[in-house]
């Protein structure tokens, strides 16, 4: 973009359409900050939706999405207890990591991690564990993490929360940075892929140490597998270091 080039575009549309929070937070996140790029506004709506999602799972917890079939359910194999542990978990490992990419000015990845964790809060949105001890300590450090890219939709969302409660108003901008539970953080669980001739059919939460042949067990029990295998003997199970299973048939 260059003035003598006469490609400039006045960022007070974007920011009159879409909001301060939303354009700055697309500029940090189209690559890395020290390295600049060409500008294309094309991708600053999945920005714009980041927001909405964090902005929904704040202050509509309980709330489901109509369209999809498996919102406000548990995913399968999960209960209460083990949802609220996974999403303790990716909330101190992404606020492990984030402390790390703002010291490092790593933004577009930090707004990525961030992304990934309003995913995972929307996917358990309406479910038993909207609104636990879990829910609330992961929605509060969401902001949190969020507040020094975003300062007016947390300060925003902060403020309506704190009024919920009942308390006294208080800046989020004055909250000292939380501190990652290590605990909390440690992987002890991975999530599989489960493929049919190589296609992705199902996904599984499984402990980290568990043995292949009981990880290939659960597997071929899976109802969406049963399903993909319509009766047929798979030729081969192939076990892809953890990563993923990958059931060949005929």
């Amino acid at each position: 973009m260059s003035k003598s080039r006469g490609n400039v575009e006045d960022p007070d549309a974007l920011v009159a359409y879409h909001g301060a929070d939303t354009v700055r937070l697309f500029l940090m996140f189209m690559g890395p900050w020290d390295q600049g790029g060409p500008w294309n506004a094309k991708g600053i709506g999945g920005v714009s939706r980041f927001l909405n999602r964090v902005w929904a799972v704040a202050l509509d917890p309980h709330g489901v999405d109509p369209g999809d079939a498996e919102s406000g359910q548990l995913p399968a194999g999960q209960g209460r207890e083990e949802a609220e542990k996974a999403l303790r978990a990716a909330t101190h490992r992404t606020l492990r990591t984030v402390s790390e990419e703002y010291a490092e000015l790593r933004f577009n990845t930090m707004v990525a991690h961030l992304m990934e964790l309003s995913n995972l809060l929307q996917r358990y949105r309406g479910t038993v564990i909207a609104g636990t001890k879990a829910w609330d300590e992961a929605v509060r450090l969401t902001l949190l993490m969020l507040a020094p890219a975003a300062p007016h939709v947390t300060e925003e969302l902060w403020s309506r929360m704190a009024e919920a409660r009942g308390e006294a108003w208080s800046s989020i901008h004055s909250q000292p940075w939380p501190e990652v539970d290590v605990a909390a953080a440690t992987e002890n669980e991975r999530e599989v892929p489960i493929q049919v001739n190589g296609k992705v059919r199902d996904k599984v939460m499984v402990p980290v140490a568990m043995a292949q042949a009981e990880l290939e067990a659960l597997v071929l029990a899976r109802p969406k597998i049963v399903a993909a295998l319509d009766g047929k003997l798979p030729l081969k199970v192939i076990h892809a270091g953890g990563k993923l299973v990958n059931i060949v048939v005929r």
